[in-house]
């Protein structure tokens, strides 16, 4: 009699459901964590290059202030904080008489007078610093004696910006400047500004030429400027 060997049962080699869910949460963690840390660089590098364009930008505006005040030739006018500032509210700056700064074409380099303003950019908190490029009118009128020929903003997201300006006889700082109150330029000029998302606070203080504070002076005491 021939006997058949026990017939053992044979189990399908697979997961269960149990294994495979767990496989699939750990594939979801670590492709989670690799996003993660992916969105975090991403994010880190675009704030990165941010705040260096602010910086880079802030550095030409700095640069071109002081090239510009420190090689002003005699005659420039500059006017501060006074009512009748032209085309804007009182604290602008108005540069009158000479070579205007922040130039980029042929056009504005030809402008008669520059004004600097801050207005209200579409942030009601937010403000921006305007260049604003004026051409003498013909004919005078009661209201401007400009015409607008080329505006630029300079800095956006700005908190605040304010002038300074320092008077060498009176050793003192003024908010405002009127020439034909002071014969004498300001020596120094300092800028104030800061920005929303930023809580660092910019100071600056620039030199004014020193050739302007001999001729102003002999034009006081009617001494020719070379004594």
């Amino acid at each position: 009699m021939f006997i058949h060997p026990p017939v053992r049962s044979v189990r399908a080699h697979g997961f269960t459901l149990l294994e495979v869910i767990a496989a699939l949460a750990l594939i979801m963690l670590v492709i989670g964590g690799v996003y993660g840390v992916a969105d975090g660089a991403l994010k880190l590098g675009v704030s990165m290059n941010k705040a260096r364009i602010g910086e880079m930008r802030v550095s030409n505006f700095v640069n071109q202030w002081r090239d510009y005040l420190e090689n002003l030739p005699p005659g420039i006018q500059l006017s501060s904080g006074l009512e009748k500032v032209r085309r804007g509210a009182a604290g602008n700056l108005l540069i009158e008489n000479g070579q205007v700064p922040f130039v980029w074409t042929q056009a504005v380099r030809l402008a008669d007078a520059v004004e600097f303003a801050t207005v209200k950019g579409s942030d009601p908190k937010s403000l921006t610093l305007m260049v604003r490029h004026l051409k003498r009118l013909e004919k005078l009128s009661a209201l401007d004696d400009y015409e607008l020929i080329a505006e630029l903003p300079l800095l956006t997201g700005l908190k605040e910006f304010k002038t300074q300006f320092y008077e060498p006889v009176e050793k003192r700082w003024f908010s405002s400047w009127d020439p034909k109150k002071r014969a004498r330029p300001p020596l120094f000029m300092k800028l104030e500004f800061s920005f929303l998302t930023d809580p660092r606070e910019h100071e600056f203080t620039f030199w004014i030429a020193n050739d302007l504070q001999p001729l102003a002076l002999a034009a006081e005491t009617g001494t020719p400027a070379n004594q």
